[in-house]
């Protein structure tokens, strides 16, 4: 991988750290908040994000199509998003959480409005929120706006389902693994030997890009294979 594409890949990384060396040379009070804030976040990226991305995997690897279909599917009707509130409302973390659960979701077949009523749920009526709120704001003043939110939530992934077209969100999720996967083969030794536990590179390739499998399977690509694959990944 060149400078270049290094220097694409991580723009926005480096565009931040800019960003943070101009902050500490105009006001250093100012970094130092900024790096708190930083810091706070990361923590808490650390703490939730392994189990998230472990929940994702064992979406992917136990819970078949038919039950997410039954469950979240378009033909779900009351039931799904019943359960979509229910499970967004009792998940733990913040929203950005949610993302790669959703991803699964909606790759084994669940309705966008689903998915979208989920979204919002996590976002403005969990639990926890709503226990904190209650202590704040007070009992009346968090039961109003539960009540006012749910029917808008609902009505946000109706109108969603409407204007977007599942398809095309879909596309985008299909194109990303599809690049990913492309740049995996190219990274494989080719040997096609089954020393991963797939058949081929191929199928090792579209795993690798697709679910959260093992990076260190390719017995002859060796740590440098490793390294590289963490790369494309992302991880």
């Amino acid at each position: 991988m060149s400078a270049i594409d290094v220097l694409k890949k991580r723009k926005i990384v480096i565009v931040a750290l800019v960003a943070y060396v101009i902050v500490f040379f105009y006001d250093q009070s100012k970094f130092t908040i900024a790096l708190g804030g930083f810091w706070m976040y990361l923590k808490e990226m650390i703490e939730i994000l392994p189990a998230i991305f472990i929940i994702t995997g064992l979406i992917d690897v136990w819970v078949s199509r038919d039950t997410i279909l039954k469950f979240f599917g378009s033909g779900a009707g009351i039931k799904g998003k019943m359960v979509s509130v229910l499970v967004g409302s009792v998940s733990a973390g913040p929203i950005y959480a949610a993302f790669p659960i959703t991803h699964s979701l909606l790759k084994k077949g669940a309705s966008l409005s689903n998915v979208v009523v989920m979204l919002s749920a996590w976002a403005v009526i969990k639990i926890p929120m709503l226990i904190v709120e209650s202590k704040f704001l007070g009992i009346s003043f968090m039961g109003a706006r539960y009540v006012l939110t749910l029917p808008g939530i609902l009505l946000i992934g109706v109108i969603t389902d409407r204007f977007v077209d599942r398809k095309e969100v879909l596309a985008i999720v299909e194109k990303k693994d599809s690049a990913i996967e492309s740049k995996l083969l190219e990274l494989l030794p080719g040997y096609n030997c089954g020393a991963c536990g797939y058949k081929s590179c191929a199928g090792y390739a579209k795993m690798l890009a697709t679910k959260d499998v093992k990076i260190d399977a390719c017995k002859p690509g060796g740590d440098k294979l490793v390294n590289l694959i963490k790369e494309v990944r992302g991880k």
